[in-house]
């Protein structure tokens, strides 16, 4: 099952809301076969996640009532391909420019509407952004840097958490 969906953040960007939840999902996402990259935009979070449907809808329920964030829409979901397109990345993590795919809140906070075409073009950035990160890296501050291992950026975000 592919699943993507956007909600509104509790904590401004890089805050340690984002944080545990990166970790979090480090931790438990591979064991259980799910995939994906989460995508810190302003006020919002976009999450991509890949994986078995007994496995994903689950922890799409656990993520809905999560307190770090509210407004959870789901975005697209369907069955796909069992190969992810994340390749390893029980949890990939960068920051986009929201203004870039058109995905900013007005100034009242309102969120622009995202059919399923715009759900597709989110998917698909989010998967060429991985692709990308695993060849560059990226300087954002919680993403993995180019060349890091899955071991040592869970290592470098353990450190930044103690801190």
């Amino acid at each position: 099952m592919q699943l993507l969906y956007r909600s509104v953040a509790r904590d401004e960007e890089f805050a340690e809301s984002d944080l545990d939840i990166l970790l979090t999902a480090l931790k438990n996402n591979g064991p259980k076969g799910i995939s994906g990259f989460l995508w810190r935009a302003r006020g919002q979070f976009f999450q991509a996640l890949h994986g078995p449907k007994e496995a994903v809808a689950p922890l799409m329920e656990r993520i809905a009532r999560d307190e770090r964030h509210s407004g959870v829409e789901i975005l697209l979901r369907e069955s796909r391909d069992p190969q992810s397109p994340f390749a390893d990345w029980s949890m990939g993590y960068d920051y986009i420019a929201e203004d870039s795919l058109g995905l900013g809140m007005d100034p009242n906070g309102a969120r622009p509407v995202i059919d399923e075409a715009k759900a597709r073009q989110i998917w698909e950035a989010m998967v060429e952004q991985a692709r990308s990160q695993d060849e560059w890296g990226t300087h954002f501050p919680y993403a993995r840097k180019r060349q890091e291992s899955l071991d040592a950026w869970k290592e470098r975000l353990e450190m930044v958490r103690q801190v």
